[in-house]
């Protein structure tokens, strides 16, 4: 948590991703040989513990919505097989979108758990409709109530989906990253979850740019450790961020999970998760363009816009549908099979998304 230093704790996750593999495991030592009742036992705890972490992954997964000029892309990564963070969506009605992240201190099965508490005593205080600062009040009086033991932190954001704006409150969490060309901290300090049951919460409100992304994370990412105890760091964090300032939700998370990965040599310390929103351009050609940055790179894609055989600017998305298969041909002529496959996926489920 944002307030405390961790000691490292040397193990490897069984949870990976699909679009960034998985995570190295260490060698273990050789164990003692088990009775058979004692095999017998194990293999049925692991088997327990396998079958909670689908469900802990897909109610993460399950959460995630899809915002009409919105792209959101979320990920949770437990060191163990059990993890203590969190995040939630919930729709708040009025063109409204609440988004919550959170992180538990521990690992493991007592951590699961009080996430698992933890969510369910957010979602009761969130569909009241209040704003970030009362919400986080409310649950933080639900925390000490049900969960006695051990503190959370919480940011939670109420976003406009039509007006582009952000309001946030912050229960001791890592501040909330704007990408808009540049990056900054929404800075908003607060006494996480589960101290006192007598504190109020500020809030503060940012505008989002049409392109620009906020990205919300877990400590597991600035504190992922090599293998001389160095953490990776928030310089190292804006710097990356900086140079994938064109990449949406998706490809800018799954960079970062690669370098955290190449960074943390010994193995994954701690749970990383990360949200990142991103407000889809309000013209569907700068949106497609911006698409095109993403698969082909600045360079590529600014020489393959001014040929491609596509669309004048202000058409919509049935004639870029039309004429995406002659698009798609040219890309992979160029480009390669890969790349082209790549930016038909991307393009087809943007052009949905304004259709609709």
């Amino acid at each position: 948590m944002r307030s405390q230093r961790k000691r490292p704790f040397h193990r490897f996750t069984l949870l990976s991703h699909a679009a960034t593999g998985r995570l190295r495991r260490r060698e273990r030592p050789a164990q003692p040989r088990l009775t058979p009742e004692e095999a017998r036992r194990q293999a049925e705890i692991e088997h327990e513990l396998l079958l909670a972490r689908d469900i802990q992954q897909g109610l993460l997964l399950e959460a995630v919505p899809r915002l009409p000029g919105w792209e959101i892309h979320a990920i949770s990564l437990p060191a163990r097989d059990l993890g203590g963070d969190l995040y939630d969506f919930l729709p708040l009605g009025e063109e409204r979108h609440g988004i919550m992240i959170g992180d538990v201190s521990g690992k493991g099965l007592p951590a699961a758990l009080r996430m698992a508490v933890a969510r369910t005593v957010f979602r009761y205080a969130a569909r009241r409709g209040a704003t970030p600062g009362p919400t986080l009040a409310d649950v933080n009086r639900g925390i000490i109530a049900d969960i006695p033991q051990g503190m959370i932190t919480m940011l939670y954001a109420v976003l406009d989906l039509r007006h582009g704006i952000v309001q946030v409150a912050n229960a001791g969490h890592h501040y909330p990253l704007l990408l808009n060309g540049r990056v900054s901290e929404l800075e908003l300090s607060g006494l996480p979850l589960g101290v006192d049951d007598d504190v109020d919460y500020e809030e503060i409100c940012a505008d989002i740019e049409p392109g620009a992304t906020v990205m919300m994370y877990t400590d597991g990412v600035v504190e992922a450790t090599n293998s001389r105890g160095e953490y990776f760091g928030y310089e190292r964090l804006e710097r990356l961020l900086i140079e994938s300032a064109t990449l949406k939700p998706r490809a800018l998370v799954a960079r970062l999970l690669h370098e955290l990965r190449a960074w943390s040599d010994a193995g994954q310390d701690d749970d990383i998760t990360v949200v990142a929103v991103r407000r889809r351009f309000e013209r569907l050609a700068d949106e497609l363009y911006s698409i095109l940055r993403d698969v082909l790179g600045d360079d590529r894609a600014g020489q393959a816009w001014e040929t491609l055989p596509r669309p004048d600017d202000h058409e919509g998305a049935d004639a870029w549908t039309e004429a995406l298969p002659e698009i798609v041909k040219a890309v992979q002529s160029r480009f390669g099979r890969g790349l082209a496959r790549e930016l038909n996926a991307q393009i087809r489920l943007t052009l949905e998304e304004y259709r609709s």
